[in-house]
């Protein structure tokens, strides 16, 4: 028996017991780097999305994470069933458009790169991270993180290692990944003193917010941990595919500033001050994971976001804005750019 035959029998099952009727359909969905196996589970009249997945501490931290966020009133999937010892769980259906595919099809319509339509919700996305970070923080159980409680200085230190072994060492393997030591470790230190007591969402990107009845909802929390308010504005801003024009990015991250105000006595010149270490941070931590699953697992879609997110990340270590020197890890990035403007490896 396959394994998504197995998957669908157990789904079968749950839905049964969650709704009283076995559904009449079982359909695989598309999945990017999670190793979740995510199906829509449907009959006549009700459709959830299951998944199925091994990783028990990551579905706790989810469901957890949902039924919370959930009862402060933040748009999250409610969960209709949690089967933790099968690791099988069924959440709402929230459709197929994500703010990727809204931007995506409005720059189509338009001509525009960051049209109107689109940039209204990205600032309703961000009023709703605001949400997670700040109002929510006080009364959420950190315990219900997984792997780690804190994104400094664990957390980082291992997106630093996956950039080096699964980026670097794949298209530049004479590189010496062990130089790049002292300036992560520089890097490192600079962040710990941004402020950090925050919710962070840690993969808020445009893929991981769908668009329900005009409205954002938000999936793929459950690596969310303790952190500055930075990354997440980061992850969404400066996604790689999204291309988002530099000055909207800032319109967007000025605005946020004083939405923020709102919430908590931010001081914005030391948001600022810590601003672009969390581009590189993020940077470093996205070309890990297209590293492994671009080169190494094969899927187009991470494999052809390399080339902008070092062009991102070169930009941002040559940056005035960047006050900690990193210069062993600006001689690596400019060669693996050099690479891959001579190779054609990606």
């Amino acid at each position: 028996m396959t394994t998504e035959h197995q998957d669908q029998e157990l789904l079968s099952l749950c839905f049964t017991a969650c709704t009283g009727r076995p559904p009449t359909s079982v359909t695989a969905l598309r999945q990017h780097a999670s190793e979740r196996r995510i199906y829509r589970v449907q009959d006549a009249s009700t459709s959830l999305v299951g998944v199925v997945n091994s990783n028990r501490g990551e579905n706790d931290a989810f469901v957890n994470f949902a039924r919370y966020f959930s009862s402060v009133g933040l748009a999250v999937p409610t969960i209709h069933h949690y089967d933790a010892p099968r690791n099988v769980y069924l959440e709402q259906d929230l459709g197929d458009t994500t703010l990727f595919d809204f931007l995506q099809a409005e720059r189509a319509r338009t001509g525009e790169m960051f049209p109107a339509a689109a940039e209204s919700y990205y600032q309703s996305a961000l009023d709703s991270l605001l949400r997670f970070q700040i109002e929510c923080a006080p009364g959420f159980n950190f315990s219900w993180c997984y792997p780690e409680t804190d994104l400094l200085p664990g957390t980082f230190a291992g997106d630093c290692a996956a950039f080096g072994t699964e980026l670097v060492t794949r298209l530049l393997p004479e590189f010496d990944i062990s130089s790049l030591t002292r300036d992560f470790a520089a890097l490192i230190e600079f962040l710990e003193a941004a402020d950090k007591q925050f919710f962070v969402y840690r993969d808020f990107q445009s893929r991981n917010i769908m668009l329900v009845g005009g409205k954002p909802f938000f999936i793929d929390f459950q690596r969310g941990r303790r952190g500055p308010l930075q990354y997440d504005v980061v992850s969404l801003l400066y996604q790689s595919s999204t291309k988002i024009p530099a000055d909207s990015r800032r319109k967007l991250v000025a605005r946020y500033c004083s939405q923020a105000a709102t919430y908590h006595s931010l001081n914005e010149e030391s948001f600022y001050r810590f601003y672009s270490g969390f581009i590189v941070c993020r940077m470093l931590q996205v070309l890990g994971v297209y590293g492994r699953q671009g080169l190494s697992a094969g899927k187009r879609y991470f494999a052809d976001s390399i080339p902008t997110a070092l062009e991102t990340l070169s930009g941002e270590l040559h940056s005035s804005d960047l006050p900690v020197e990193l210069p062993q890890l600006r001689v690596c990035v400019r060669r693996l750019l050099e690479t891959l403007s001579t190779s054609g490896v990606v």
